[in-house]
């Protein structure tokens, strides 16, 4: 097995070379919960970084944690949590801190991340069906992604809000957000820009057909 980092041969479970993790099973409900709580604070490369490959190469991210490699990129629980850091800065500034249990706002500022990455990761799994992964793959793919906008785009949000920006502001911002998601994910598989932007058409699809189905059937 060579490292995907620096092609280097890997002879047990890390690179001699770049020092990175690899690790060779499927991901299932416990390799998730072990990651989560097991290397939750440490740090192998710089917060920015990771945030650039994100943004430039997130094929190289997911692609690299769906393989196996460990450690030398965040893991997507480090990704998220810092998210949630965030989001919970957030609540701090703009609801009573005291009272986030029982404020509904702040609880659904909280929560519609975490409704977006199952939602998100149960469209992506039908659509890229022919891809092969299963469907803890692609929950492990929305979590890169939806985290990585939400670090980007929350910041901004708190700009919006404190500004007092119009509503019509807040909702387009809400939908180039999921936008973004969308054409993040589809960017993880190995495809020609045609099929790419037939796939994002189709998730946006299925992004607004689904809650009004469920709304009028419901």
């Amino acid at each position: 097995m060579k490292c995907s980092v620096c092609s280097n041969e890997i002879n047990e479970k890390y690179c001699s070379k770049c020092g990175q993790y690899f690790k060779k099973e499927r991901i299932s409900t416990r390799s998730i919960v072990t990651d989560l709580f097991g290397n939750l604070f440490s740090l192998e490369k710089s917060f920015f970084k990771n945030i650039k490959t994100g943004f430039f190469q997130p094929n190289i991210l997911v692609a690299n944690y769906w393989n196996g490699f460990r450690g030398y990129y965040y893991s997507p629980s480090k990704f998220l949590v810092i998210a949630s850091l965030l989001f919970l800065i957030q609540i701090m500034i703009f609801n009573d801190f005291f009272g986030i249990v029982v404020n509904s706002i702040a609880a659904q500022q909280f929560t519609l991340p975490i409704v977006f990455v199952f939602v998100l990761s149960v469209f992506s799994f039908v659509l890229y069906l022919k891809y092969k992964r299963s469907f803890y793959e692609h929950l492990i793919l929305n979590i890169y992604t939806v985290s990585l906008w939400s670090i980007i785009f929350v910041p901004i949000s708190i700009v919006l809000n404190l500004l007092n920006a119009h509503k019509a502001i807040e909702t387009g911002f809400i939908i180039i957000y999921l936008l973004l998601i969308i054409i993040w994910d589809s960017k993880v598989f190995e495809m020609n820009k045609l099929k790419q932007c037939i796939y994002v058409a189709l998730n946006c699809l299925l992004l607004i057909t689904v809650p009004l189905l469920f709304s009028k059937f419901g």
